[in-house]
């Protein structure tokens, strides 16, 4: 199923809304939160404890990531739903304290990421099957 997700630049950040909704985080369309999109973060979503204590996610282990810097370091993960438009699948989480969409996410929707600047306008355009 065909995956688009549409955003906003801000202060210089790629960023979709999204907002939780029945324990899960809903990407796209009217979200009042958002996510920022961190080609620099390996892993899935990262989500501040507060989004943590709204979704019903659960514990999956512990798992390494690397930083930007090149630093390598552990976070546990947690499974949790993610609803796009019609279609909902399970995603990694990690609590962080920042909000973020990471290259494991854009690697499992096969994602083409278009930044035009000049418009501050961002799309994602996938596939999930």
């Amino acid at each position: 199923m065909r995956v688009r997700v549409s955003g906003r630049m801000v202060s210089g950040e790629p960023r979709l809304p999204s907002r939780i909704a029945g324990k899960r985080l809903i990407l796209g369309g009217k979200g009042r939160e958002h996510l920022i999109l961190d080609s620099g973060f390996t892993g899935s979503i990262a989500i501040s404890e507060e989004w943590a204590n709204r979704l019903d996610l659960r514990y999956a282990g512990i798992q390494p990531f690397e930083l930007a810097n090149g630093q390598i370091v552990e976070f546990p993960t947690y499974l949790g739903s993610v609803r796009f438009g019609q279609m909902e699948a399970l995603f990694e989480f990690i609590v962080s304290g920042e909000t973020l969409l990471g290259m494991e996410f854009f690697e499992r929707l096969a994602a083409r990421i278009v930044i035009d600047c000049p418009s501050s306008k961002v799309k994602v355009d996938g596939e999930m099957s």
